[in-house]
Order: structure tokens, then sequence, then C-alpha cells
């Protein structure tokens, strides 16, 4: 997290097919080769295309196309318990249940 560097992504274009046997295999924790998908690290990238496109981070709208993202060493400040907080580290999962009209959560 505090390498300076980001993490970048580049997927070409997938067919549906293509994306969904990806999206599996992430979910499923495997990564298979695929060479449509490009891993890069970087200190900072500039983003363009043909027109605007918005930009997001965090699911949140930042503006436009074109832009340029870089890392602000020490920016980002991480705030996590000084003691061990139960079911912080649980992992959980849905249960289907066909006699309900939802699904509940439950702790594994």
């Amino acid at each position: 997290m505090d390498d300076g560097l980001l993490d970048v992504v580049i997927y070409k274009t997938f067919s549906k097919f293509e994306y969904m046997r990806h999206a599996i295999s992430i979910t499923q924790g495997r990564r298979i080769f695929q060479p449509k998908i490009t891993h890069r690290r970087v200190k900072s990238l500039r983003i363009s295309a043909d027109h605007p496109v918005e930009i997001q981070a965090d699911g949140l709208p930042h503006g436009h196309t074109p832009a340029v993202v870089r890392v602000v060493p020490g920016a980002l400040s991480v705030r996590v318990p000084t003691t061990n907080v139960p079911g912080l580290h649980e992992e959980f999962y849905i249960e289907a249940n066909p006699d309900l009209e939802t699904s509940s959560l439950n702790r594994r």
C-alpha cells in the first residue's frame, strides 16, 4: 500500500462469454492467463479517449477524460483498531432459501 505505485489493469475488448469466464474465475480465487488483460505498476498515468468519458474513483464521479492520475505519497491515512475486533475478519456467505423472497446472510 505504501510503495508509491498504482496497480493498473487494462482490459482489451472482451466478448460477454470471455468477461463472464474471467469474472467467475476471479470470484473462485483462480487467475487464469488472459492475453487481453495487461497489468502495470506505475507512478502516474494519463487517461484519454476520443470523446469525454466520465472518470470514477470508488464509484463516485471525479470529472472526465482526459485525466492524469498520480500517487501522492502520504496522502492516505489508514486507521485500524489497536486490539482484535471479534468478527472483523469473518467470512460471510449468502444462503439462498427458495421459500423466502430474499436470501439470508450467514457467518461461516
